[in-house]
């Protein structure tokens, strides 16, 4: 078989197989070796190598370089060397000239040129997938609340935090641009969120693609504020610079001073340089006192929104000069920079009491001076307030120890009639409006938590305790007029001392021309309620409280009363007035206690910091707060975006209520349980008070307006509802009231069958809710609703809707109740883990 490759190359290839002669297999190759001569400059040669071998005869081109083998055709025919004869030819000869031959068949090609494609379309969607992903990213991260929706909503930042970001000013538009410098806008929002959670930090910065710097960046910064015991430079550098910016829109920066101490951990540390732990109080540490609290010094803008630590001392013990002389100090520093102080917060420990004897102020309730003249300007004020909750918690404390307070007209107040309404809503399963539980009752564990004491000086229990009298005709409450008024009495002056919306209404407005006078009846009412307050002594004599050692609480109160007048005189009624109002809550000492809490959260499970420990937290707080027009002192509220559903969708869907039918009880159903058809006058005005809960949750829900309307009703107010309506209570309708009531029923029954306890099984308010439906369904609860429940289909009859999302609200509310009584039950108020804590913390162990 002979076959042509190239006429014009005069290269012939011819394969002779000879089967018959016997010979396996033979190969004459012709080789026209005169264009190989023809060209004399050829960088490399290609040698054909013949095998004459009958085995396999291969056909190789091999490339070399021609220095080594120069341009002669060399011929190796030895038998002992091998069996090779290689002739050089040229590198274009064969495989340059036949470049349309190739090794591999055109299926092979044609899967190689598809596989190719298809990687590239792979690409190609890839890319455009990222292009999107990319141009979605930005839209959504285009302003600033954007970003920290996205933080939010995947649990990397608290609320707090959030409202925080999103008052910042001048951010958005660095956010997204690369730069080398950062303004202080940008500084004060990486500090921000770096403190708050380093993990949304870190998200923030790899996702978003922000100009934020590396958080090495910020440590750098915080590295730079000096956090030694004393007088923080950085904290009066920034307040000079805030007055100065306020001064050129003619405003005046004023503040209240708190003082407070907080108790750290016993501890000496070595940190590679000097021995920590030591009392310091400016003047260097002193050897051999190992410093057991730490006494901070902050300021609350009164006419702003913003508070700062300006010092901070450790101390072992401070008597009442030393503590005067520090306030004084911090006084003339702060008038020197611009910011005008008329008011001086603390606690009522006899320290503190000498230091306001010292600088000039006597809380003497016979001879009451409650204020003293500023050190640096004589004209001014410095009001004097003993911080009203921690007032609250000692009136608590002398009224649960004495249990009978005698009144000036000689009527009693008793602590009986609490504890006797404690155990008739602990009876009954449902309370009448207040909070009332065995944490308000056994203090004692819990005596640093304020909430326990607001509670119980409240107008809910008041106005129990009064429908319990005066309705219910109760005997174990029969005379307790005289504790209902004192209960209303404290509650409404703890109210004006705690102002902090100025579009509060009541109490808790704030003082203004227009409030002025129903505020000073008031305090003045309370002043006098507190002034004529006795107690029965150890001899059975009747004295007053103010002339025993428990005559702090009357004090305070009295003194706080003073000042507040006196702060609203000078900032609002003064001719050249400061402020259109006063906030009172400025003056509290939550700032500083809020405070405290964030040094404790800073160590994570060691919320009990030594000294280097509280100096670095400090230090954090300290970067983190100095602010140039804003702050934190305040927790703005979250608005919530209404529900744009339309309302022929089934609105249930939006409660997450799982339908009936695949849900029942495991035990027992609801049908097998004991019939309960009568509820108790007092069940019933309980119900009444969270039916009006559940219709302001449904309300909330709810788009549809008819059934809006059908919710609520003017007509049969219950006199539980009218007794504590002060002008915010949801009124129910009698509709949605029976559905609450079938619903208790049903809870009746199944605490019955269970012989009191909580139900266990799943699906219990699944079944509930079948069973309230079924005794409903031959019921016109909304006589309104009866021509609208035909303007949609069957399955989004919005009747049964409501009855099912007002009948699963009310379990849930209840199962959440009945857990917590159980919860009681079991620990009957023998938890220690708060008292010893505190404990620990006092003690610095």
């Amino acid at each position: 078989r002979e076959e042509q490759v190239n006429r014009n190359d005069k290269v012939s290839f011819e394969k002779v197989a000879d089967v018959d002669a016997g010979v396996d297999g033979a190969i004459k190759v012709g080789v026209d070796l005169s264009s190989i001569f023809m060209c004399e400059e050829s960088p490399q040669e290609v040698f054909v190598t013949q095998s004459l071998t009958h085995d396999d005869i291969p056909l190789q081109a091999v490339e070399c370089d021609t220095a080594h083998f120069g341009h002669s055709v060399q011929h190796q025919n030895d038998s002992e060397c091998g069996q090779f004869n290689t002739v050089p030819l040229q590198p274009n000869s064969i495989l340059s000239d036949h470049c349309y031959q190739v090794t591999e068949s055109p299926k092979m090609l044609k899967r190689r040129v598809l596989s190719a494609n298809e990687k590239a379309r792979v690409v190609q969607k890839k890319l455009r997938l990222q292009s999107e992903k990319t141009g979605r990213l930005k839209a959504r991260i285009s302003s600033l609340k954007s970003v920290t929706k996205i933080l939010q909503k995947k649990l990397l930042i608290s609320t707090e935090c959030a409202s925080l970001l999103d008052g910042l000013d001048g951010v958005p538009k660095e956010l997204f641009q690369k730069r080398s410098s950062f303004s202080e806008n940008l500084k004060q929002f990486a500090t921000t969120l770096h403190f708050y959670s380093p993990k949304a930090y870190d998200y923030a910065r790899e996702h978003f693609h922000l100009a934020l710097p590396h958080p090495q960046t910020i440590r750098n910064w915080y590295s730079s504020i000096s956090a030694d015991p004393g007088f923080t430079l950085s904290s009066f550098t920034a307040l000079k610079s805030h007055v100065l910016e306020k001064k050129k829109e003619g405003k005046e920066t004023v503040c209240s001073l708190l003082l407070d101490e907080m108790y750290i951990h016993k501890q000496t540390e070595f940190d590679g340089n000097q021995i920590h732990g030591y009392v310091d109080i400016r003047a260097g540490e002193i050897e051999n006192v190992v410093a057991t609290q730490a006494l901070v010094i902050m300021v609350v803008a009164i006419n702003e929104s913003w508070k700062l630590p300006i010092a901070y001392f450790l101390i072992n013990s401070m008597n009442g000069k030393e503590r005067a002389s520090l306030i004084q100090e911090s006084l003339c520093r702060l008038h020197d920079i611009g910011v005008r102080v008329v008011s001086l917060t603390c606690d009522g420990p006899s320290q503190n009491m000498a230091m306001i004897r010292e600088l000039g102020a006597n809380l003497d309730i016979m001879d009451m001076r409650s204020y003293f003249v500023h050190p640096a300007d004589h004209t001014q004020k410095i009001h004097v307030l003993l911080d009203p909750c921690h007032m609250l918690k000692l009136l608590r404390n002398v009224f649960s120890t004495v249990k009978v307070i005698v009144r000036e007209d000689g009527q009693l107040i008793r602590w009986q009639y609490i504890e006797e309404l404690h155990k008739l809503q602990e009876r009954e399963g449902l309370r009448l409006g207040n909070k009332l539980k065995m944490a308000h009752i056994q203090w004692q564990n819990q005596k640093m938590k304020v909430h326990l004491a607001a509670q119980v000086f409240s107008s809910s229990v008041a106005a129990a305790l009064e429908y319990c009298e005066q309705q219910l005709r109760y005997p174990q409450f029969s005379g307790c007029a005289a504790t209902v008024d004192f209960l209303r009495t404290v509650d409404a002056a703890f109210d004006v001392l705690n102002s902090r919306n100025p579009l509060g209404k009541g109490h808790k407005a704030p003082i203004t021309p227009k409030t002025k006078e129903r505020v000073m009846v008031t305090l003045k009412e309370t002043e006098s309620l507190l002034r004529g307050l006795k107690i029965i002594g150890k001899d059975n004599r009747v004295v007053h409280v103010h002339s025993t050692q428990k005559r702090t609480p009357i004090y305070g109160f009295i003194a706080c009363f003073k000042s507040v007048i006196g702060i609203y005189e000078d900032l609002v009624e003064h001719p050249a007035a400061l402020c259109r109002y006063l906030l009172t809550y400025k003056l509290s000492q939550d700032h500083l206690e809020l405070f405290f809490s964030a040094i404790r959260a800073r160590g994570g499970h060691n919320n009990n910091p030594n000294v280097r420990q509280f100096r670095g937290a400090y230090k954090h707080l300290v970067r983190h707060q100095v602010k140039k027009g804003t702050g934190n002192c305040l927790l703005r509220d979250n608005t919530a975006i209404l529900d744009s559903t339309p309302a022929t969708v089934n609105i249930a869907r939006r409660l997450d209520v799982v339908p009936v039918e695949a849900l029942v009880l495991e035990d027992d159903a609801i049908c097998d349980l004991p019939d309960v058809n009568n509820l108790s006058e007092y069940k019933e005005a309980a119900i009444s008070y969270i039916t009006g809960f559940i219709v302001k949750k449904l309300k909330q829900k709810i788009t549809c307006m008819p059934c809006s309307q059908a919710l609520t009703s003017d007509e049969s107010v219950h006199p539980l509802l009218a007794l504590k309506d002060r002008g915010g209570l949801q009124k129910p309708s009698q509709g949605i009231t029976a559905v609450c009531h079938a619903t208790e029923r049903c809870f009746q029954r199944i605490l019955k069958a269970n012989e009191g306890k909580a139900p266990r099984g799943r699906g219990t308010t699944a079944a509930i809710v079948a069973q309230v439906v079924t005794d409903c369904s031959e019921k016109n609860l909304f006589p309104q609703l009866h021509s609208h429940m035909f303007d949609m289909c069957a399955e989004s009859n919005h009747v049964h809707v409501l009855v099912k999302m007002a009948s699963a609200w009310y379990c849930k509310i209840r199962l959440n109740h009945i857990a917590r009584q159980e919860t009681d039950r079991i620990k009957e108020g023998k938890t220690v883990r708060k008292k010893l804590t505190t404990l620990i913390h006092f003690h610095g162990d």
